[in-house]
């Protein structure tokens, strides 16, 4: 799906992984007050041809549910989920990243990450760990599953 209709998508961080060449562009959903109701993921397989990109939408009531939201996977398996607290008129939130690193024995980890709005329209996500802006997170997989989300897991620069 597209953005849904009277919502501004503010770009937070673009995703990429090692795995094929798709890129993702991470937004935030606003109303024209500013308000925050979820989160768009723009996905591009990489080519430049016409309908080469998918939209996703996440609203903040599956954002903030006990599991959160799948955003990513592989070989049909949920590889990725997100969740977290969005507070829509608030200046800051945090979302925290579950991936599997292990497929054969359903093993999971998890990074958290903030957001933090520095005007109505701007936001940027910020490390966790270390207070550093993203603008880049990149999934680094191993065989049987995600090995660590550079950028937003500890010790993990890209």
């Amino acid at each position: 799906p597209s953005l849904p209709a009277g919502m501004t998508a503010v770009p937070l961080a673009v995703i990429t992984n090692d795995r094929d060449s798709s890129v993702s562009k991470l937004e935030l959903m606003l109303d024209d007050q500013a308000f925050v109701h979820g989160i768009y993921m723009e996905t591009s397989d990489g080519g430049d041809g016409p309908g080469a990109a998918s939209g996703q939408v996440y609203w903040i009531n599956g954002i903030e549910s006990r599991d959160g939201v799948v955003v990513g996977q592989g070989q049909g398996v949920e590889a990725i989920f997100l969740r977290g607290m969005l507070r829509p008129q608030g200046d800051h939130g945090l979302l925290v990243i579950r991936y599997l690193t292990n497929g054969l024995f359903k093993r999971y980890d998890e990074c958290s990450v903030r957001l933090q709005r520095r005007a109505p329209y701007d936001w940027q996500l910020v490390n966790a760990y270390d207070g550093q802006p993203i603008k880049l997170i990149q999934v680094r997989t191993w065989a049987f599953g995600i090995s660590t989300i550079a950028n937003v897991c500890p010790g993990s620069a890209a």
